[in-house]
C-alpha cells in the first residue's frame, strides 16, 4: 500500500463482553426532538441563535444567557460553522450540527438551553438521559459542572446566573471535561415523578461546588464552555443487552508525517487500512476549515486533490478521524499532515 503516513487500526480477537447494557436504535424512542440538532429552516450568522434548531430555545425570560449554534452550512463564516467557529474547532459528534453553552464564568453567570419533549415522563418509571459535551478549546477553563434538569413548566428566569434547581442527571463532581479533542458522553437516569415534560442542560451548580482546571493558559476567554451534541432521553426498560459475542477493537494513530502526492511512485496517497472496525471516515480541511478531502472506507486513498478535483497546494492540512468498531466502540481522532509536491 502506498503513503508512509496511513493509521494502522489493531484488534484483539477472542474477547467477550458479557451481559453489556446499550440503547437499541430500534425500540427506544427517544423523547428529545431533533435530537442532534440537525433541523433548521436557515443557518445560523451570529451568535445566541440555538432556537434555530426548533424547538430548542434559551430558558423564557431573558435569563440564562444566550446558548449558540453552529452548522457547516454555514459557507459565508465560518465564526457560526463547523468545524471551524468562534469558540474553536471540533466537528460534530453526529451530522453536521451542535449546540454550545457556557458553563462557568466568575461571578456565576451560566448559560442554558430548553427543550420540550416530544410526551411528558411516567410517574414511577425510569428514564436513561445520556448527550456529548466537548470542551472548546479558545476557552481558558474546563469544568465539571454540567447535567439536565426536567420540569412540568418552562422554566423561566430574568437573571444570567445559575438556576435555582437541582439536575435529575448530573455529570460526577470532580470530574473536570477537559477533552476538547473529542467528544465525552455524559450519562445517567432517573425515576420520573410524572409529566416533566421539559429538559434543560447546563451547570446547576454555582462557582463554590464548580471544579476547574485550565486548558488553554493563552485563552482570553476566562471561562468554560461546551459544544453538545446528540441529546437522547428514553424508558431504561428500552435497553436491551447483547446477546452475541463483541470483539474488542482498538485504534492506534501514526506521528504525523509527509505526504506527497506527485506521482512519483512513493507516498502518492494518504491512506487508511484497518481490523475489527465497522465503520471509518476520515475528513481533511484546509487551514481555513474548508473540506478538501474525505475518505469514506477503509479502502479509500485521498490524492491530494479537493473536492472539485483541483491539485491541494503545499502546506498543513487538518484531518478527523471517526469510527466505530464491532463492539460498539466509537473513536474521534484529530491531527495534521503536512502535503510537499
Amino acid at each position: 500500500m502506498k503513503g508512509l503516513f496511513s493509521y494502522h487500526i489493531k484488534s484483539l480477537f477472542g474477547i467477550i463482553i458479557p451481559s453489556i447494557c446499550f440503547i437499541h436504535p430500534s425500540s427506544a424512542q427517544n423523547l428529545v426532538p431533533n435530537w442532534s440538532f440537525e433541523m433548521i429552516p436557515s443557518c445560523p450568522n451570529s451568535p445566541a441563535q440555538v432556537n434555530v434548531a426548533f424547538p430548542w430555545d434559551k430558558i423564557l425570560g431573558g435569563g440564562g444567557g444566550s446558548p449558540d449554534y453552529f452548522n457547516s452550512c454555514n459557507s459565508f463564516s465560518t465564526s457560526y460553522s463547523i468545524p471551524s467557529n468562534v469558540w474553536g474547532y471540533q466537528y460534530a459528534h453526529s451530522g453536521n450540527a451542535d449546540a454550545f453553552v457556557l458553563t462557568y464564568l466568575v461571578p456565576e453567570y451560566r448559560e442554558y438551553m430548553q427543550v420540550p419533549l416530544k410526551d411528558s415522563l411516567k410517574a414511577g418509571k425510569e428514564y436513561c438521559v445520556e448527550f456529548y459535551v466537548s470542551a472548546a478549546d479558545k476557552y481558558m477553563y474546563a469544568a465539571d459542572g454540567i447535567g439536565a434538569y426536567f420540569s412540568k413548566t418552562p422554566v423561566s428566569s430574568s437573571l444570567q446566573t445559575v438556576l435555582p434547581y437541582t439536575a435529575q442527571v448530573n455529570n460526577p463532581a470532580g470530574n473536570i471535561l477537559t477533552d476538547s479533542m473529542n467528544w465525552t458522553k455524559i450519562i445517567g437516569s432517573f425515576m420520573a415523578t410524572g409529566g416533566e415534560v421539559y429538559m434543560v442542560i447546563g451547570n446547576f451548580k454555582d462557582d463554590a461546588n464548580t471544579n476547574t482546571s485550565i486548558i488553554n493558559n493563552g485563552a482570553w476567554n476566562t471561562s468554560a464552555g461546551y459544544y453538545i451534541d446528540d441529546v437522547s432521553v428514553i424508558l431504561c426498560s428500552d435497553t436491551v443487552k447483547p446477546i452475541t459475542p463483541i470483539f474488542i477493537s482498538s485504534i492506534t494513530l501514526p506521528l504525523p508525517n509527509i505526504f506527497t502526492p506527485n506521482n512519483d511512485g512513493t507516498n502518492d496517497v494518504f491512506s487508511i487500512t484497518s481490523k475489527n472496525i465497522k465503520t471509518l471516515n476520515c475528513k481533511i480541511y484546509n487551514r481555513w476549515g474548508i473540506l478538501v478531502g474525505e475518505l469514506k472506507t477503509v479502502n479509500d486513498v485521498w490524492d491530494g486533490r479537493n473536492t472539485a478535483g483541483v491539485q491541494c497546494t503545499d502546506g498543513v492540512y487538518y484531518y478527523i478521524l471517526t469510527a466505530t468498531g464491532f463492539d460498539e466502540k466509537e473513536y474521534s481522532k484529530k491531527g495534521f499532515l503536512q502535503l510537499v509536491k
